[in-house]
């Protein structure tokens, strides 16, 4: 479950004072009970150079985020609040995130098959009018509507990494 507007609302403004973006945040109950879980990484990272977030940062945010949410009453149930980096695999949620990645190796879970997929791994070809283009390789390429996205993410690829290191 996405997080609800009111969170959001209070852990964006510390999130930009920071100079952090939030990539996705939930809050669903587990078995240990309540999670806020807060994925975040730094204005325009790129995800194979690092998300720009360390412990410290996460800490710090952590806290201002724990002390802002008590002292508005925001959640009324006890709670485990995580934030963290998205790491190299980041999910992609945001129609702009699709934008952002063109180019990059992706794969993504949708809810209702598509030619008989559900599951596909390709490089991102971009974003058109809520759809999402994916080279399948061997000149095979899939159009998928951005609703029908359960699950996407980046694909670390160290052959990329390699080449765009020169070594």
């Amino acid at each position: 479950m996405q997080i609800p507007a009111k969170i959001e609302q209070v852990v964006t403004p510390i999130l930009k004072r920071h100079g952090c973006d939030l990539v996705l945040g939930t809050f669903r109950r587990e078995r240990a009970g309540w999670v806020l879980r807060l994925l975040i990484e730094r204005h325009g990272a790129d995800p194979n150079s690092g998300s720009g977030v360390d412990h410290r940062l996460c800490m710090s945010i952590s806290r201002e985020v724990g002390t802002t949410l008590e002292v508005e009453e925001t959640i009324a149930q006890s709670y485990t609040l995580e934030v963290s980096s998205p790491g190299i695999e980041r999910p992609l949620v945001r129609p702009e995130d699709f934008k952002r990645f063109t180019g990059r190796r992706v794969s993504a879970k949708v809810r209702q098959s598509i030619n008989g997929q559900r599951r596909f791994k390709g490089t991102l070809g971009g974003i058109t009018d809520g759809e999402i283009l994916l080279d399948l390789g061997e000149g095979k390429t899939v159009n998928i509507p951005v609703e029908t996205i359960e699950k996407a993410n980046l694909v670390y690829d160290p052959r990329a990494d390699l080449a765009a290191t020169g070594d």
